[in-house]
C-alpha cells in the first residue's frame, strides 16, 4: 500500500492539480489568524469546514488526474481497484492531515501560545473528522461514477452543502455548530470521528464496487 500511496503523491504533486485548494484554505487560514484574539474552537469551526471543501476538492482532482486506460493499468499494478482506492483515499487523508496540523499550529502561534492542550487536540481531531466526511461525498462525485466535469461540479456542491449544512444528517454540521459554540465536548468529538471512518470507508466500497460493475 505504501508503494501506492507514494504514486499517488507523485501524481498529484506533478499534476499541481492541489495548487488551488491549498492556496485557497492556507489564504483563508492566514485571513483568519491574522488578528487571533478569539478562543480556539469558533475558530476552528471556520476551519475545519474549509478543510472538508479542500479534502473532497483534492479527492477529485486526484481521481481526475488519470485517464480511463491510465486508471486500468495502475489498478492492475495495485492488484485490485480496491487497494488502488483506498491508496487515493489515504493520500488525500493524509494531506489534510497535513494542513489540519498546519492550521492548529498557525492558531496556537498567533494566539501567543495561549491555547489549552486539550482545545488543540480537538481542533485537531475535528480537522481529521471532516476532512474524512469531504473525501466521502466527494467520492461519488468523481470521474469513477460522475464522466462530465460539469456534472462533478454542481454534484459536489449539492453532497458538500448537505454535509456541512443539513441539520437532518449528522454529518459534520453536529461537529461545526459545537465547535463554532465554543462547546464541543469529547463524546461529540468520538462520535463524529466513528461516523466520519464508517462514512469513508462505505463511500470507498460502494464507488469501487459501482465502478468495477460498470466497467
Amino acid at each position: 500500500m505504501i508503494p501506492m500511496i507514494r504514486y499517488q503523491l507523485a501524481m498529484l504533486w506533478h499534476s499541481q492539480r492541489y495548487l488551488p485548494p491549498v492556496l485557497l484554505y492556507i489564504g483563508t487560514v492566514g485571513v483568519l489568524y491574522s488578528d487571533n484574539a478569539g478562543p480556539a474552537l469558533p475558530g476552528f469551526a471556520v476551519t475545519c469546514g474549509a478543510l472538508l471543501i479542500v479534502a473532497g476538492w483534492l479527492t477529485i482532482a486526484l481521481v481526475d488526474v488519470e485517464d480511463a486506460v491510465q486508471r486500468t493499468v495502475t489498478a492492475t499494478h495495485a492488484r485490485s481497484m480496491y487497494r488502488m482506492l483506498f491508496a487515493v483515499v489515504l493520500t488525500v487523508l493524509a494531506c489534510s492531515v497535513g494542513l489540519g496540523a498546519l492550521t492548529v499550529a498557525g492558531s496556537e502561534v498567533s494566539h501567543g501560545f495561549g491555547y489549552s492542550p486539550s482545545d488543540l487536540g480537538i481542533g485537531l481531531l475535528a480537522h481529521i473528522a471532516c476532512a474524512a466526511f469531504g473525501i466521502a461525498v466527494a467520492l461519488p462525485c468523481s470521474a469513477l461514477v460522475v464522466p462530465r466535469i460539469g456534472y462533478t461540479v454542481a454534484a459536489a456542491a449539492v453532497l458538500f452543502g448537505i454535509a456541512l449544512l443539513a441539520k437532518w444528517i449528522p454529518l459534520a454540521f453536529p461537529l461545526l455548530l459545537a465547535l463554532s459554540a465554543d462547546s464541543a465536548s469529547t463524546a461529540l468529538l468520538i462520535r463524529s470521528a466513528l461516523v466520519a471512518a464508517g462514512v469513508l470507508v462505505a463511500s470507498t466500497l460502494l464507488v469501487t464496487t459501482w465502478f468495477v460493475r460498470r466497467a
